[in-house]
């Protein structure tokens, strides 16, 4: 083997490695994380504009999985495109599944294992019902996450 031979044989085992790792990275940004049960609540708001939703999820470890809706108070709600940030300390990285597809139903199936696991049947009840007359300041964050659940039911329901 000559030494030009050499060169680009490391030249491409570079380029190579270089690839798998943009892979691995893209894989990691835009892949739903394996959160540590119990999971709360630890944040969620609705935008002044009475628009996009945000909130974000802690696991036991103190994981943060941040996510939600963007829309504005002219849209129609089931319109509303859905994004995630898997870690925002590490890589804060603002991924959009696309509309109705394959992340979005993994996604679905997160928050509605979420919902079941922690609301009780008659908060759930209310929410169903819209009736948050009574909310106090922690049950309206669980209304916003709500709400997210159910623009994104809305456009998976058979």
């Amino acid at each position: 083997m000559n030494k030009d031979s050499a060169i680009k044989s490391i030249a491409l085992a570079t380029l190579i490695v270089i690839l798998l790792s943009g892979i691995v990275f893209q894989y990691y940004i835009t892949a739903l994380p394996d959160l540590e049960q119990p999971i709360t609540l630890g944040s969620a708001s609705v935008s002044s504009d009475g628009g996009s939703i945000s909130a974000a999820f802690v696991d036991k470890d103190g994981y943060e999985f941040h996510f939600g809706v963007q829309g504005d108070a002219d849209s129609d709600r089931a319109s509303f495109t859905l994004f995630y940030i898997r870690n925002p300390k590490l890589v804060p990285y603002l991924y959009w599944p696309s509309t109705g597809g394959p992340d979005e139903r993994k996604f679905l199936r997160l928050l509605g294992g979420w919902i079941q696991r922690n609301l009780a049947p008659e908060l759930r009840e209310k929410l169903e019902q819209n009736d948050l007359e009574s909310f106090s300041g922690p049950e309206m964050e669980v209304a916003a996450v709500y709400e997210i659940y159910e623009i994104l039911m809305s456009r998976h329901r058979l």
